[in-house]
């Protein structure tokens, strides 16, 4: 008996050693993690512990990144240390971004094969389902496979190597004065009267302004919020679900090729976006 329990216990043991490198791989939902535009109001009307549900599955599956304040890039002289300190600083950011975006991807799959063999959703997916809808700017009544398509197309992943070229040519590598003032790294506009930054050399005719937040993490969440969802990047995304479909890896510079509206200089934005990413290619990740 003794020795059977020894047998036991080895065989646990190897067992547990086997998984260890899987341990903690799992999500492990974040209460309270989203902005107040996150927040899906159709929840409203289920009970607390269903909401509760519906809450853990779309929220972040990790805490929120530790506030700093923005280092002073100028006073790096060295390129190369000044390159991975502006990299240290919003990698984190994109990360956890793209580890939601994995989150809620992976549960979405799991709606859609069920939808594909007939299987009925219960109020939690429903809901969750829906709230997907609402945040990605799809307004959509009654949900099927061509809505479920086109959610898969925007629910997905912005690729490191992409964001962090972009917010380097875009904030002149976190040196700018929207960088600087406002943490916008990616030279987004806003259009209401005190929301943002007046840009010095806009013209007489013009109203809009440089939005300005009040964290990396919100300047970055509203960059991946631009590109999944307005239909100026919509080839980007055409491009992304055909690497999805041809179980490529979706890798920045592929993307970038999506960018031509991104940018008033469209075919020369591009090439200079990827001439970047090579450039820059020990520095990123995908």
């Amino acid at each position: 008996m003794i020795k059977k329990s020894a047998i036991m216990v080895g065989w646990l043991a190897v067992c547990a050693a086997a998984l260890s490198p899987f341990v903690g791989l799992q999500p492990i939902p974040q209460q309270d993690s989203l902005d107040e535009w996150q927040r899906p109001d159709r929840i409203e009307a289920l009970s607390q512990a269903d909401k509760k549900r519906v809450l853990e599955r779309l929220a972040y599956t990790e805490p929120a990144i530790a506030f700093k304040p923005l280092p002073d890039f100028n006073a790096i002289n060295d390129t190369t240390a000044k390159k991975r300190a502006f990299f240290d600083y919003l990698r984190p950011h994109v990360q956890r971004e793209n580890n939601r975006l994995r989150y809620l991807r992976q549960q979405l799959l799991e709606l859609a094969e069920k939808k594909r063999k007939n299987q009925r959703l219960n109020i939690n997916e429903y809901a969750f389902l829906y709230s997907l809808y609402d945040e990605f700017r799809m307004d959509v009544a009654e949900t099927d496979p061509q809505m479920l398509e086109e959610l898969l197309k925007r629910v997905d992943i912005l690729p490191p190597s992409l964001v962090l070229m972009q917010a380097a040519n875009e904030s002149a590598w976190g040196t700018s004065r929207f960088a600087v003032e406002g943490f916008n790294f990616f030279g987004q506009w806003c259009f209401r009267e005190g929301c943002g930054l007046v840009p010095l050399n806009r013209g007489e005719d013009q109203s809009h302004e440089v939005a300005k937040f009040d964290s990396p993490a919100k300047s970055i969440r509203s960059y991946f919020y631009n590109l999944n969802t307005f239909h100026t990047y919509e080839s980007l995304r055409e491009i992304r679900a055909k690497l999805r479909a041809e179980r490529k890896p979706v890798r920045g510079e592929a993307l970038a090729a999506g960018l031509g509206r991104y940018s008033e200089r469209g075919e020369e934005y591009i090439t200079e976006i990827s001439s970047m990413i090579r450039f820059n290619r020990r520095f990123l990740e995908d």
